[in-house]
């Protein structure tokens, strides 16, 4: 019987029916057994996939797939996006870029045929133009964003950080490029911001769908509310 007994493995003896039978006990785990055992104590640890680092180096390829992810509304890629540190400064990066295209779009052609425009003024205005924007635009993001955490941190349960929610809703922004389609584009580029962000709250903060959606809902419309009225004093 003591032979029955190896390293690591009590014994212990219990009788089924007219037989006796060894039943041990593996010390790693705590299973009982009476033949052979898989120690779940010698297999790998499984990371979640949420989990996974990053590649090395600079990989703008990697998280702009993440960022396409994050604006389809796929989970996985905004709990990554989430937890990845260096998912700010690309998504960062995406936000100067898109904003610079919206600029592009609707102040560029104004600025080549205004009267008296030669290359030096195009140049500074340009220059300028671009720094006005991105400054503009990162402060209505980071305020936009920080406001829907903020009320759900403060009054919905919240259980996410500000920097995961910032991450992963940096990585989306690019969707406010739809504000230069022509008469619909302000009114498209909200509703996908909307959605958008709705969705990382519900991920990060852990919110339910409804809520998460009444939240961006009010902050983004009270946005167009302000920006309709500010309009309306510069006639």
């Amino acid at each position: 019987m003591a032979g029955a007994v190896k390293s690591g493995v009590s014994a212990n003896h219990c009788r089924s029916g007219t037989r006796w039978v060894i039943l041990m006990r593996c010390e790693a785990c705590g299973m009982e057994y009476a033949g052979s055992h898989e120690c779940a104590a010698d297999m790998p640890l499984r990371i979640p996939e949420e989990m996974e680092p990053p590649p090395d180096g600079i990989c703008p390829g990697y998280y702009l797939r993440m960022a396409l992810g994050v604006a389809s509304f796929d989970e996985l890629a905004i709990r990554r996006a989430s937890l990845d540190p260096d998912a700010l400064a690309y998504g960062a990066v995406l936000c100067m870029a898109s904003a610079s295209f919206i600029f592009l779009v609707t102040a560029l052609h104004k600025m080549l045929t205004r009267d008296g425009a030669t290359a030096g003024t195009v140049f500074w205005g340009l220059l300028l133009g671009l720094v006005y924007v991105w400054v503009y635009m990162g402060l209505i993001a980071i305020v936009q964003i920080g406001l829907c955490h903020g009320f759900a941190k403060a009054f919905l349960g919240g259980t996410g950080t500000f920097a995961g929610v910032v991450r992963a809703s940096l990585l989306g922004w690019f969707v406010n490029s739809l504000v230069v389609i022509p008469r619909l584009g302000l009114i498209a580029a909200l509703i996908a911001w909307t959605a958008v962000l709705a969705t990382v709250l519900k991920e990060v903060d852990g919110l339910s769908r409804s809520r998460a959606f009444l939240v961006t809902a009010g902050v983004n419309g009270l946005y167009l509310l302000l920006l309709m009225v500010a309009q309306h004093f510069q006639r």
